[in-house]
């Protein structure tokens, strides 16, 4: 019987509802034979935003993932042909990517798969509650992603 003084907490709940939303993706994408995982799919859907590519710092930035999680995103949907690797023209260290013609084929595919697992998800979620959760959503992690984008100006201007 659970302990009904321990307070779970809402990040907890939502750390649940990802996770879990992240394996029904998994497995709807692994019935149709796309050999693509839920970081591959949200890396693909990042990098497809520009039409003029983006750099990978940015696509790990943007995703709050450090980056050695998006270069092995990167060197999966690569070796798929979904996307392709270029030096940047204004700096030679920093490699932008691009999506192929394959990748919005796959985009297509992967969005009606998308749609049914936020759907299962949010079943007898009133309209309004859905709106105002995404709402709420993008803004923690607005919030977020800025308080950690402050938090690593601060570490690396202390370590100078």
């Amino acid at each position: 019987m659970p302990n009904e003084e321990i307070n779970y907490p809402a990040g907890f709940m939502l750390a649940d509802v990802a996770r879990l939303m992240r394996v029904e993706l998994d497995r709807s994408v692994a019935e149709t034979g796309l050999d693509l995982s839920a970081g591959d799919i949200r890396a693909l859907m990042n990098i497809a935003r520009y039409f003029d590519g983006v750099r990978q710092c940015d696509i790990a930035k943007g995703m709050n993932v450090e980056p050695m999680t998006i270069s092995a995103y990167l060197d999966r949907l690569e070796s798929s042909h979904l996307v392709r690797r270029q030096a940047d023209p204004r700096d030679r260290r920093a490699r932008v990517v691009h999506v192929t013609d394959a990748a919005g084929l796959v985009l297509q595919q992967v969005q009606p798969m998308l749609a049914m697992v936020y759907e299962n998800a949010m079943r007898g979620v009133a309209t309004e509650a859905r709106l105002c959760t995404e709402a709420s959503l993008e803004t923690a992690r607005a919030n977020l992603s800025r308080q950690r984008s402050l938090g690593n100006d601060v570490t690396r201007s202390s370590s100078l």
